[in-house]
């Protein structure tokens, strides 16, 4: 499906993701609509029938959720899992009925069991539970993947499913209580140089290891999934690349230039030991490949936050 003069509606879209998945689509000649919670409250039935009228999408990219850091998962666990859910459902049942073109869905890896093994392939969703403060949260987003296949299967709807790694990029959450860990080491450091400190403390052994996906690169792989004719079953999006939480310090720390000691905390908790993935189905199916290293990423995305803090 070309996107060139379809209107696209991505919910979320005035965040941190959406903004560059917008500009994604306008690449392709598409006609982006960002829409935030100001806009439609998504688990109200009469706002989603109301964007649906108002905004008369040709396909919709649901990026939008309720989530947080661990703490926000600790805290709200049956809002988090009751949100999602029903956001997604009411966005495909009232989108079928008005007869929509695609839905997109931008799940989380969340939704994979604790141990499943590695690198996490798509087909090993369903061999355990989500579990962990994520669990709920995970659950839901697993919900709504069996959603868009039975949609697809009764209602002949359109559906692609897709499992980021963790994004980080300019324009990222830099504040405290909403930064993932790129932002919140890059501030630590950036800090850290601002007050000559010679040393810098940091949880755990170092020695965990995750994916990071740089946001233009999701943002690339969304509008190619909403453009491509390709199956509902999900499809990993990454670098397919593991990185130490100690080397991704160590990048960070040279991006900032800052020359002080790194030190590791063991008495503090490490989380997961691993967690990467198999992006070799994004690759067949949708010719994705990611294009930035986490080098030149994060030296990007350090300037970003220099001259915008």
């Amino acid at each position: 499906m070309s996107l060139t003069d379809k209107t696209i509606v991505v919910t979320g879209g005035k965040g941190f993701l959406g903004g560059f998945v917008c500009r994604a689509i306008e690449e392709k000649g598409g006609k982006a609509i960002a829409i935030g919670s100001k806009d439609y409250n998504l688990i109200e039935q009469s706002d989603v029938r109301r964007m649906y009228s108002e905004q008369k999408p040709d396909i919709v990219i649901h990026l939008a959720a309720a989530c947080g850091g661990i703490g926000a998962n600790v805290e709200n666990p049956a809002r988090f899992l009751y949100e999602n859910a029903v956001m997604g459902l009411m966005l495909l049942e009232e989108g079928r009925h008005q007869e929509l073109g695609k839905f997109v869905l931008i799940s989380t890896t969340c939704s994979y069991p604790k141990d499943a093994p590695l690198p996490l392939n798509e087909d090993d969703i369903w061999t355990g539970k989500p579990v962990g403060a994520t669990g709920p949260y995970g659950m839901a987003k697993r919900l709504l993947h069996e959603a868009c296949e039975t949609y697809v299967r009764q209602y002949d709807l359109p559906c692609v499913v897709l499992v980021p790694a963790n994004l980080y990029g300019p324009e990222d959450h830099f504040e405290e209580e909403k930064s993932h860990v790129i932002p919140a080491i890059i501030r630590r450091y950036v800090e850290a140089k601002d007050d000559g400190l010679m040393e810098v403390s940091n949880w755990g052994t170092g020695t965990p290891t995750r994916e990071f996906l740089h946001v233009k690169d999701a943002a690339e792989a969304i509008a190619l999934a909403a453009e491509k004719d390709v199956s509902c079953e999900p499809m990993n999006l990454g670098t397919g690349v593991e990185t130490s939480i100690s080397e991704l310090t160590t990048i960070i720390a040279s991006a900032v230039g800052y020359e002080g000691e790194v030190i590791w905390d063991t008495s503090k908790p490490d989380g997961q030991p691993k967690r990467f993935l198999d992006v070799s189905r994004a690759k067949e199916r949708l010719g994705f490949e990611a294009k930035i290293s986490l080098e030149d990423g994060i030296a990007e995305t350090v300037e970003w936050y220099k001259k915008n803090r």
